[in-house]
């Protein structure tokens, strides 16, 4: 496999190619993580990507959220989020490099050897990666820069030049670019669904379940939403006084 094949990475529809000279680490394909340090104190958050560069002394924390498929939480509550995965990521990298075993991840160098590499760092960098959907009030433009002016305020005395920008900005932002994953997965999900099926593929007797035939699929019951266009159809009013009168 080659090494350009080596340092790309899948986080969703995305693929992320990093610059050569920068180790990568992935908390999520961490055991370490997992098992342990995930359900510390009521949950401990992690970044999507960790980057360092040995020479340059400088350690990237890059988080990526798209909410053009998921529903996007409050302005207030999304800074909360971020916030707190930096807070836990710069604990959870001290921790690793004093408690965390040896590993092997999918993806990127372990944890604990990370942590320790890190910990020469000189600067830290912190980049948001995010899509935010379609929103008529405020573009994605106008409330990216409102996002980065806020988490500025809480952020600032980590890195003072903060990135907060779409996933697939255009310029150079920062050790890395942004293509299109092409239906590609990230190696811990492949991991996920290949350990899925042998699991069932495990299981004394287990058939394949088979497709609903017309009758059964006829026996469900309608949909109240159906009910109810179907009342209106029939010259019915849809309140409960003209529900009781058709019976």
């Amino acid at each position: 496999m080659s090494d350009a094949k080596n340092r790309s990475f899948v986080e969703g529809i995305h693929r992320f190619s990093i610059d050569p000279g920068y180790v990568v680490c992935r908390i999520e394909c961490s055991p370490f993580y997992a098992c342990r340090t995930q359900n510390f104190c009521g949950g401990c958050k992690e970044m999507d990507f960790l980057l360092y560069h040995p020479e340059k002394r400088e350690l990237w924390l890059i988080e990526v959220k798209d909410y053009r498929f998921d529903a996007r939480p409050k302005v207030k509550e999304l800074i909360h989020a971020l916030c707190r995965k930096v807070r836990d990521t710069l604990f959870l990298l001290r921790a690793a490099s004093l408690c965390c075993p040896e590993e092997e991840p999918l993806e990127g160098i372990s944890l604990r050897e990370f942590a320790r590499l890190s910990e020469q760092a000189r600067t830290i960098r912190l980049a948001f990666l995010m899509e935010m959907g379609t929103d008529k009030l405020f573009p994605q433009g106008t409330l990216l820069a409102n996002i980065r002016a806020i988490l500025l305020r809480h952020m600032k005395f980590i890195d003072p030049d903060l990135v907060c920008a779409p996933i697939t900005y255009p310029g150079r932002i920062g050790p890395w670019f942004v293509t299109s994953a092409h239906g590609d997965v990230s190696k811990r999900v492949e991991a996920r669904r290949k350990k899925r099926e042998n699991s069932k593929e495990q299981i004394p007797g287990m058939r394949p379940a088979s497709p609903k035939t017309n009758q059964e699929t006829d026996k469900r019951p309608l949909p109240l939403w159906k009910r109810r266009q179907m009342e209106r159809e029939q010259g019915q009013k849809g309140n409960h006084e003209s529900r009781r009168k058709g019976r």
